[in-house]
Formats: structure tokens, C-alpha cells, sequence
């Protein structure tokens, strides 16, 4: 039987979701790399939270001010999303999975980090805007050190720190118990 005329409604509505959180996504690596944090602040709800490498923070203007004190450490900067997907929880809320790279200038140094962006979108003022945003590393290191950095779990090399452990994939289920039926950690 043939959509009815509410139902292909609904789907456009949908559809045109859908392509709403694909540009959002888009629009987030060009604003930052383009420093403009007035941009930043309104593709946030007004009680964001972003969680990365130093931690949680809540609401817009803590947001602001962290990514505010991340981009005064970098030089120039290329943000670029590879897939995303996207999973409707109500007429208004949705959650994502975002992967990413990000080049980044640390002094003199390039450094290369790979992101899988946890994410919550809730439609506020009409608009869809990130409401929770978590930061996840693969790894993150100099350009020049990534072929021996990816043969070690010790993947976060962030300039003045230890190498520490990759957030994923080791901690994953699904990849503890494929190491686990190859014998192998991972």
C-alpha cells in the first residue's frame, strides 16, 4: 500500500532532519578552524555539555570558554568528519555517532588525532544544536610519530604528557572478545 499523504509527510520531515545533523556536523569543523566561537556558541544548547580530554564542561559559556582556551594552543587547524550516523529518539531529540580527524599545528609541530564523536542533538529554537558532545581518541600524536604510535595502545601523545591509552578501541565489547578468541589483547 502506497504512503499516505501524512505519512510521506512525516518522511520528508524526517529526511529533512536528517540533513539538518549532517550539516550541523559539517558546520562544527568549519567553525572551528575558522575561530568563530559566536558560530560555536549557537550550534550549542543553552545547557550544553562537551566532554573531551581535560573533562566535562556544562553549559554554553563554560563550552565557550574551553574551546577558547583549546584554540589559543593551536595554530592552524582542519576539523573533518567522515560518517555519521543517526538514531531519532523523539520529534525533537536525536543521538549520533560521528568519525573524525582532526590536523592540528602544536608550535612547530603537525599532529594528527582520529575522533569518534559521541553526540546528543536536541532541536532548540527550531534549530537542531548539539546538546551533549563526547570526544573519544583513537589516537592522537605527532604526524612523524603515527606509524610507530599505531602499533601500541599508548596512543594519546599530547605535547607535555605521558603517553597514555587510546579511548577506543581496546575498552569496546565487541573488540575485547575478538582479541579474545585470537588470543591477543588486541
Amino acid at each position: 500500500m502506497p504512503p499516505t499523504d501524512g505519512d510521506l509527510a512525516r518522511r520528508i520531515a524526517l529526511l529533512e532532519d536528517r540533513a539538518e545533523l549532517h550539516e550541523l556536523v559539517a558546520v562544527y569543523g568549519r567553525l572551528i578552524d575558522d575561530r568563530d566561537v559566536e558560530g560555536i556558541g549557537a550550534i550549542y544548547t543553552a545547557d550544553a555539555v562537551f566532554d573531551s580530554t581535560a573533562g566535562p564542561v556544562s553549559g554554553r559559556d563554560a563550552v565557550l570558554d574551553y574551546y577558547r582556551g583549546q584554540l589559543d594552543r593551536y595554530g592552524m587547524t582542519y576539523h573533518y568528519p567522515h560518517s555519521h550516523t543517526i538514531e531519532f529518539t523523539g520529534p525533537d531529540t536525536a543521538t549520533g555517532v560521528v568519525s573524525a580527524h582532526a590536523e592540528l599545528a602544536i608550535g612547530d609541530t603537525p599532529f594528527v588525532v582520529a575522533l569518534r564523536y559521541l553526540d546528543s542533538y536536541r532541536r532548540e529554537d527550531g534549530r537542531w544544536r548539539f546538546h551533549e558532545r563526547r570526544a573519544l581518541q583513537l589516537y592522537a600524536a605527532p604526524l612523524a610519530e603515527l606509524p610507530a604510535v599505531l602499533q601500541t595502545t599508548l596512543r594519546k601523545r599530547w605535547p607535555g604528557t605521558e603517553p597514555a591509552p587510546a579511548d577506543l578501541p581496546e575498552p569496546l565489547p565487541s573488540w575485547r572478545a575478538y582479541a579474545a578468541t585470537r588470543g591477543s589483547a588486541g
